[in-house]
């Protein structure tokens, strides 16, 4: 380490007499004779310096290589057999106000408190300019959540390899899932303050004896173990998985391969209008303008909810598809989506069909600031439970609303509101053993401060 550090403080310290203190000489070569000047017939030889000055210069450069080899100390090495290695964070920590039920039972439920809604660690190790290592550890704890406070556990835990294929990478491990995280870096920017419509539980009602109902999708989530070919063309990107089809934070449905071979296909299919498909997942949405309009969907056999254990009567077949468009300018956002997803339960064959669609929108007034607005629909159909269907079960509309502010380009404030309007006309019992009807019981205002850091 000294010598390379004497080294390089010799180049620069040499360099620097060479420039300031040097002495030109030129050579006649008929006569061999030196001289310090120009002159006829004379050839220029180089520049010099004389030996003291060299002497000194080597003292100084030792003394500076001493104050290097202290610096050096307070540092710790790191070790990979990577040849690089990329750390960086995300995190969404936010103060959030819930107010449950409708006037019909005197306002309801309240809670308040502060979140940690997203906390990743993450590092890529890099074999070259194109393949790598990546894992995101997580530790995330919600108002609403159950789960032990910050339980950490892994989002993703993948290798990638590029060009696998013409215009087509691979992720092998703890991957993607094609949609979640396309939508999320394209048309709706803000999971800090909600997730996508389709991974969205809008909201839960605590019931008696432990019991708990929610409204909202839920139909898949953005990481699984897998693999998941990613393809990005100028005018065509696509990607194309299979899972095992219960995501990654699965608990008992985890156990799904214990007694099947049944996989989740799940795909993504986009069309970039404006030519810019390259850039997908890494657009400037205050800088770029790009249309894309997809297909994408899933064919999961042999499902089961995270509540389910093995072997269940309740396990089924979900097969979903959806539309999505968005179109984005420096000025403004507008995305569009229409989505059916069908679970048809093996024994029964009875079905849950959701059909919902979802329309956000963004507008930026000035530099760093975001008015955004987003309204989501859902309706849900029984194919042998007339009851439910005349109640409007699973039914529920979800309007939200908020300002944001980017404070710098790795810190975000935003200010919003969320409604939720849940159709549910059956009873429920809340845990007070107050009867309600469930829409009453799952009508929700939120008021949520968030704070974004990106690193």
């Amino acid at each position: 380490m000294k010598k390379v550090a004497l080294s390089a403080l010799a180049a620069a310290m040499i360099s620097g007499v060479v420039s300031a203190d040097a002495l030109t000489l030129y050579s006649d070569p008929k006569t061999g004779q030196v001289y310090t000047t120009p002159g006829e017939g004379r050839v220029e030889m180089g520049d010099f310096i004389d030996a003291k000055t060299v002497d000194l210069q080597m003292r100084d450069m030792e003394s500076k290589g001493s104050e290097y080899q202290e610096k050096m100390k307070k540092y710790v090495n790191v070790k990979s057999k990577a040849k690089t290695l990329e750390f960086s964070g995300t995190h969404y920590f936010g103060l959030t106000s819930n107010n449950y039920g409708s006037e019909n039972y005197n306002g309801g439920d309240k809670s308040t408190g502060f979140e940690l809604r997203r906390n990743y660690l993450q590092v890529k190790a890099y074999f070259n300019d194109k393949d790598y290592f990546r894992v995101t550890m997580d530790t995330t704890k919600e108002l609403e959540s159950s789960t032990t406070y910050a339980t950490m556990y892994a989002k993703y835990a993948y290798l990638y390899l590029d060009e696998v294929l013409p215009y087509t990478g691979v992720e092998i491990g703890i991957a993607h899932r094609p949609w979640i995280d396309y939508e999320e870096h394209n048309s709706w920017y803000f999971r800090s303050i909600n997730k996508v419509i389709l991974e969205d539980k809008f909201s839960v009602a605590a019931g008696a004896s432990g019991a708990s109902k929610n409204v909202g999708p839920d139909v898949l989530n953005s990481a699984d173990l897998g693999v998941n070919f990613k393809t990005k063309t100028d005018y065509f990107s696509s990607e194309l998985g299979i899972f095992n089809g219960e995501g990654y934070h699965a608990d008992k449905a985890a156990n799904n391969q214990q007694n099947s071979s049944d996989l989740s296909f799940e795909w993504r299919l986009t069309g970039h209008i404006l030519g810019n498909g390259t850039k997908v997942g890494k657009y400037k949405r205050d800088q770029d303008t790009y249309a894309n309009i997809s297909f994408a969907g899933l064919s999961s056999k042999n499902h089961k909810d995270n509540s389910v254990v093995v072997d269940d009567a309740a396990e089924y077949d979900r097969n979903a598809y959806w539309f999505h468009f968005v179109y984005n300018q420096p000025e403004f956002l507008i995305a569009a989506q229409y989505d059916v997803s069908k679970d048809e339960v093996q024994r029964t064959n009875a079905e849950t069909k959701l059909k919902m669609w979802s329309v956000n929108a963004e507008v930026r007034p000035f530099q760093d600031w975001t008015v955004l607005a987003r309204y989501d629909n859902l309706k849900t159909e029984y194919s042998n439970d007339a009851t439910k269907n005349a109640n409007d079960v699973g039914d529920a509309d979800q309007f939200i609303y908020g300002i944001a502010y980017a404070y710098n380009k790795n810190v975000n404030f935003i200010l919003s509101g969320k409604t939720v309007d849940a159709k549910d006309k059956s009873a429920f019992t809340r845990v007070d053993a107050t009867t309600t009807t469930l829409g009453d019981a799952l009508d929700k205002q939120s008021y949520m401060l968030t704070t974004e850091v990106k690193w």
